[in-house]
């Protein structure tokens, strides 16, 4: 598990998916709905519009959000698909 003591030490030491196709989303105003599963295996949900930082009702915690996520190629289009610029 990775470790860091503030978030612009967290955002040094994450995944940049350099090469490879990835998204970066950008934790602000993102109405985002996410559940967290904590290293002490506590689970809980957050709905928040601003997800930079995260922490855990249970043992306090404190995670940084990467902003990067994976994009996976498929085959088949879905009936519902974002299409960039548009």
């Amino acid at each position: 598990m990775k470790k860091a003591i503030n978030r612009e030490e967290a955002v040094k030491i994450e995944e940049k998916h350099k090469g490879l196709p990835h998204g970066w989303v950008q934790w602000k105003g993102t109405d985002v709905c996410m559940d967290v599963h904590c290293t002490c295996g506590h689970h809980s949900h957050i709905d928040a519009d601003f997800a930079y930082c995260v922490k855990c009702p249970e043992c306090k915690r404190v995670y940084s959000c990467n902003g990067h996520i994976e994009l996976i190629e498929i085959e088949q289009e879905p009936d519902s698909c974002v299409v960039e610029g548009l």
